[in-house]
């Protein structure tokens, strides 16, 4: 068996593991880092299809989010722009509805009034209160409660209600209220970038190549032993991987904090319709979401570029909670059947479309039953020199500014015991 030395040890290559990458390898640590799949990215993949970029699903950041603070601090800002201003169009029992135009009066006074209020909030006080509970108390009619629940579907990729923390899905809110940032070219020249900057600070990146065990002696981590044998010994490992993927590299981690951290998460999944258009018959929808079904429609192109051709790419999604295993075929009929109402002879004009079934969003929603955060420490307290980073850790944002900002805070902790 080979065997090599590294002072740091990093399992995953999607924005987690490759933020770790930069700000080890900038202090000065040799670092490797392995990502079982021949592509970097992992949720931030983009794939080329006939001229259009599809990211995996819609994705965005947020102004004043952890990923576009931290991609700053790094240096590598993308390019991109922000997410169109117009009307919200609501889907209720099958019809559309224009949010400026359709409410009564009453219901258009009730949603301004809850908008305007969003960002005086108290997030902090409201961590251990669900979302149904908060809907409930302060919005009085019911489609302005549906239009705010659909809101916050938005805002956590959840539908859960009852399990939801309010504080944690409002915060998400007004995060986005100050703008929702679409990437030029998509996610993969994130991912792109900051592969560059973790191997000009001198990080060894392993693509193809999976972990399959992390052993540790005594109380420690020793090493970890890759897919092709080799045995990479280290005193630090940080794990930017999902906590069941994490445990089953692990002896003995359903005894652990680990253990108890993935059975108190709660896995999001969804079906992504991703679609390229020649030409928008309805040009004016861009944005809907389903008020009585969990469904999500954006055009992400406009903002930012998304083909080499012209086309208009879509993003529609299905937010299925906690289900893995949905009847895919009736997701992806629902997602068409919202795709005709939006913009109906879409058909005659498509160039590229990818049906993505059960995927995985992300690792935990921020429920009520840890006060919407996860795990608050990156650093395993059985195994010394264990850290963990992740959508799945720590208190702050959702997606990739969870990830970028739980990878910070582990390669600040790593940095602090090596």
């Amino acid at each position: 068996m080979t065997k090599l030395t590294f002072d740091v040890a990093i399992i995953g290559g999607g924005l987690t593991g490759l933020t770790a990458a930069v700000f080890l390898a900038r202090a000065g640590k040799s670092v490797v880092l392995f990502e079982k799949e021949e592509q970097l990215g992992g949720l931030a993949q983009t794939t080329e299809m006939n001229g259009a970029l599809f990211n995996l699903g819609p994705h965005a950041m947020y102004e004043g989010g952890a990923a576009l603070r931290i991609l700053k601090e790094i240096g590598c800002v993308p390019e991109g722009g922000y997410a169109l201003k117009g009307s919200m169009i609501g889907i209720l029992s099958g019809s559309l509805l224009d949010v400026s135009a359709d409410l009564t009066y009453e219901e258009s006074q009730e949603w301004i009034k809850v908008m305007a209020h969003l960002n005086k909030i108290d997030t902090e006080s409201i961590h251990h209160v669900s979302l149904q509970e908060w809907l409930d108390t302060n919005i009085r009619l019911r489609r302005v409660r549906l239009l705010f629940q659909a809101m916050c579907r938005q805002w956590s990729y959840c539908s859960n209600m009852k399990g939801l923390s309010a504080g944690f899905v409002i915060k998400q809110g007004q995060l986005a209220s100050q703008g929702v940032f679409y990437i030029e070219n998509g996610w993969q020249t994130v991912v792109n970038s900051l592969k560059h900057e973790a191997v000009k600070a001198g990080a060894r990146i392993c693509t193809d190549l999976q972990v399959k065990q992390i052993i540790v002696k005594g109380a420690g981590v020793d090493s970890l032993i890759v897919a092709d044998e080799t045995e990479i010994v280290t005193k630090s490992i940080v794990s930017a991987i999902g906590p069941q993927e994490l445990c089953n590299l692990l002896a003995d981690a359903e005894d652990m904090s680990l253990g108890k951290w993935k059975n108190a998460s709660y896995p999001l999944y969804g079906a992504c319709l991703d679609v390229a258009l020649k030409q928008l018959p309805y040009p004016e929808h861009v944005f809907a979401l389903g008020l009585d079904q969990p469904v999500y429609y954006s055009k992400h192109s406009g903002p930012v570029k998304l083909s080499d051709n012209n086309t208009q790419v879509l993003h529609l999604m299905r937010y299925n909670d906690d289900k893995s295993m949905r009847n895919t075929q009736r997701d992806k009929e629902e997602l068409l059947q919202l795709l005709d109402l939006l913009q109906p002879g879409w058909n005659k004009e498509v160039t590229a479309l990818r049906y993505t079934a059960n995927a995985i969003i992300a690792h935990d929603a921020r429920t009520i039953s840890h006060n919407g955060a996860g795990p608050a420490l990156t650093k395993v307290p059985e195994i010394a020199g264990l850290y963990v980073a992740g959508d799945w850790v720590g208190d702050e944002g959702r997606l990739a500014d969870a990830c970028m900002a739980s990878a910070k805070a582990a390669a600040e902790n790593v940095l602090r015991h090596v």
